[in-house]
């Protein structure tokens, strides 16, 4: 489904991501795990052109991405941010609707995919659907981030630090419920965390970076048994130091 081969990004002259190369098969959750700084947020965003690499390839479907307009590979890509983006004049039904009116569906379609998604998010159109951002609990807020990422049935899902605002009592049961969703099941899912629970419970395979590399890949039991070296021991025992 996606390739990344050889992806460079430099800031300032200083190199964010080096050399990071990795394959993502229909269907896979694959966790970018990391402290912050260590490149997975910058490789997430090459991933659908929000930045551009100074060097390597994406490959989307077998398509090289630079060979495709940005627009429409990201509608092909939904993307939930950690502080949700939601728009704040917009209502919830509003958010939702962002990608499916870009895509020119109609009204009555559009109305029944926001109920669908609302109601398998545990909202509902009475209660929330005319409702505004500032108006919802962070949980909340989370949860509409995901049904707008959702809301044009993207085959990918790109989710930066989806929990990272929540309180853990918050972020506990709603990466609980994203886990358990028949919509996120189905996708193709890229995930950039922190927090080693994340990875574990939501991750097919896990991608441990450090400095703008690749350390180790592989499932959650083969980083757990098998660390490579003795960063990956440390960290996922949270002992990790910055050097």
């Amino acid at each position: 489904m996606i390739e990344v081969r050889h992806l460079r990004k430099n800031f300032g002259g200083k190199p964010a991501v080096q050399d990071v190369s990795f394959t993502v098969a229909e269907g896979e959750n694959l966790i970018l795990l990391g402290t912050s700084g260590c490149g997975k947020t910058t490789t997430l965003r090459m991933i659908n052109r929000l930045l551009e690499p100074d060097g390597g390839e994406v490959f989307f479907r077998g398509t090289n991405t630079r060979d495709l307009q940005p627009e429409m590979l990201r509608r092909q890509m939904g993307y939930v941010l950690q502080q949700t983006g939601l728009f704040p004049h917009y209502t919830v039904e509003e958010n939702i609707a962002v990608v499916p009116k870009l895509e020119q569906w109609d009204k009555q379609r559009i109305h029944e995919r926001t109920d669908t998604l609302l109601t398998k998010l545990g909202l509902s159109r009475d209660t929330h659907a005319h409702m505004f951002p500032h108006e919802l609990s962070g949980g909340q807020q989370q949860r509409v981030g995901l049904a707008r990422a959702l809301a044009a049935n993207p085959p990918v899902l790109l989710m930066d630090e989806p929990f990272g605002a929540l309180d853990p009592v918050t972020r506990h049961r709603i990466r609980k419920e994203f886990a358990e969703l028949d919509e996120f099941r189905e996708k193709t899912i890229i995930m950039v965390t922190h927090d080693i629970q994340d990875a574990f419970a939501l991750g097919d395979r896990i991608c441990l970076m450090d400095k703008g590399k690749i350390v180790q890949l592989g499932t959650p039991e083969e980083l757990r048994d098998q660390p490579v070296n003795e960063f990956v021991s440390n960290f996922l025992k949270g002992q990790y130091e910055p050097q």
